[in-house]
């Protein structure tokens, strides 16, 4: 049995990483390394490698709470989205694309805000934000590009362009798809 599946310092690990939800996981993932670090060359310093050897030097390191605190005063606490933010914003975007064709002063003012709202929610990474705006983006250009265009200098037939209206406003859905499941699975 390794140090780490000791049943006290998995207690007492679990209590840091509970007091400690509000730092970053990245944070709180070092502090808990470091912990198991310290506590494994503590350990092996010890003559004795028993029960009261380990609440000896849990006890020396301090409480989950004492740590916790000081590690969260040297970071501010991470932004916390929740659900129903989450789920809200994902519901804007996906309306942007029929809202957009169908009555763009609505389906523009809600596209900017979609956009803005998903630039500035913490969850996604940089390229996810990205794939999604571009999506987004679609149905604003198609509407606009038929016009600015006039429908007799676009060669493709009344099926096409049917087909073309009914897929264009699915991709704000389908970027709205595609964010809940990268916020479900972070890599």
């Amino acid at each position: 049995m390794t140090i780490t599946e000791h049943p006290l310092v998995k207690s007492y690990l679990a209590a840091v990483a509970r007091e400690t939800a509000g730092l970053s996981p990245e944070r709180r993932n070092e502090l808990l390394a470091d912990l198991e670090e310290h506590i494994a060359v503590a350990l092996a310093e010890e003559s004795a490698s028993g029960d009261d050897a380990v609440r000896t030097v849990l006890t020396r390191l301090g409480d989950p709470r004492t740590i916790a605190a000081t590690a969260l005063g040297d970071e501010p606490p991470a932004r916390q989205t929740g659900r129903g933010r989450t789920r809200a914003l994902l519901v804007l975007l996906a309306a942007t694309g029929p809202l957009t064709l169908f009555a763009p002063l609505l389906g523009v003012s809600a596209l900017i805000g979609a956009i803005w709202w998903l630039w500035t929610a913490p969850q996604w990474r940089s390229r996810d934000r990205a794939i999604a705006t571009a999506a987004a983006l679609v149905p604003l250009l198609f509407a606009v590009s038929q016009w600015v265009l006039s429908a007799g200098t676009l060669n493709f037939g009344l099926g096409v362009f049917v087909l073309v209206l009914l897929i264009v406003p699915l991709l704000p859905v389908a970027a709205a798809v595609y964010l809940l499941r990268s916020a479900q699975h972070p890599s």
